[in-house]
């Protein structure tokens, strides 16, 4: 899968439907903020919380991902949740994980955390990895405060947030404006541009 391995390790899951600037974005604000010296892009098989009718290929996901951080030596994609097929749960994840890494960063969308206490094994993700949460300016920094103090009660959770850029687009955003033909470049970049429109993925 091409990962160095390190001591601390960053992974950052998600659908990557497409992978857009502020994904690499975040990414980027971990490994400066928290020195974390290799981050994992990981691309789920099956999202166990989302609609899964308009998502692409794994293999048209991971070509995208690749494009998008082939200029950053710290990034990897892998491929983990994409071999293990089926529904994607942070905490099997983690666990098939644990062996090889002493510390384990999980980066998430700072949306998250009001949901993370539904997910499959809370307790168990809260208890193997630090989460770094980004704020994309949906929540004001008092209420991202006390959902941190709310998980760190519940589950002795480890927490901090990252500080980045806000890029106010969505996956969602993008793919409604490649479908209408517009130049979605500036939220993905030209590479991952022209590969959208080489392929029709969006169409």
């Amino acid at each position: 899968m091409g990962i160095i391995m390190a001591d601390i390790v960053g992974i950052m899951g998600g659908t990557f439907n497409p992978v857009h600037k502020g994904h690499i974005a975040i990414a980027k604000a971990a490994h400066e903020q928290f020195n974390i010296s290799q981050i994992l892009v990981m691309p789920s098989y099956s999202p166990a919380y989302k609609d899964n009718s308009k998502i692409v290929s794994a293999v048209h996901r991971c070509n995208m991902i690749k494009l998008a951080i082939n200029n950053y030596n710290y990034m990897s994609l892998s491929t983990l949740e994409i071999e293990r097929g089926g529904k994607t749960y942070t905490a099997d994840t983690l666990k098939l994980m644990k062996d090889d890494y002493d510390n384990i960063y999980f980066i998430i969308g700072a949306d998250s955390l009001f949901t993370l206490d539904k997910w499959y094994m809370p307790d168990y993700i809260c208890s193997h990895c630090h989460i770094l949460a980004a704020n994309r300016d949906n929540h004001s920094i008092d209420e991202l405060t006390r959902q941190k103090e709310i998980l760190i009660n519940k589950y002795n959770a480890s927490i901090d947030f990252i500080s980045c850029k806000d890029y106010p687009f969505s996956s969602t955003h993008i793919r409604n404006e490649a479908a209408a033909g517009h130049d979605i470049s500036s939220f993905v970049g030209k590479e991952v541009a022209e590969y959208i429109t080489a392929n029709r993925l969006y169409n």
